[in-house]
C-alpha cells in the first residue's frame, strides 16, 4: 500500500506515517495508554491501591499494543516494498 501523499511504499518525509490509516489503531492505543497512566496515577495520589494495579496493568497493555501495532505495520510496509523492487526517482524535465 502506498502512501496517500507521496505515493511511495516508505514514508519519505517526517509526520507522512500519521496520514496512512492503518497507524490509526497504534495512534489509538498509545493516546489510551497515556489517559490510563494518567488516571492510575491519579489514583494512587488518592491511595486507592486496588485501582492502582488495574490501571499499571491496563498502562502497560495499551503501550506495548501500540509498539506491537506500529512495528506491524512497519513490517508490512517493508515487505511491500521489498517485494515491489526500488523506488525510481526521476525528475520531470523542466521546460
Amino acid at each position: 500500500m502506498s502512501d496517500t501523499t507521496s505515493g511511495q511504499q516508505y514514508h519519505a518525509k517526517p509526520g507522512e506515517s500519521l496520514a496512512d490509516i492503518y497507524n490509526i489503531p497504534g495512534i489509538v492505543l498509545f493516546i489510551a495508554g497515556v489517559v490510563s497512566l494518567a488516571s492510575t496515577l491519579t489514583a494512587a495520589g488518592d491511595g486507592f491501591t486496588r485501582w492502582v494495579a488495574v490501571g499499571a496493568t491496563v498502562t502497560a497493555l495499551c503501550f506495548i499494543s501500540s509498539v506491537a501495532v506500529f512495528w506491524l505495520e512497519h513490517e508490512r510496509l517493508r515487505r511491500l516494498a521489498q517485494r515491489r523492487g526500488p523506488v525510481r526517482t526521476e525528475q520531470q524535465p523542466r521546460d
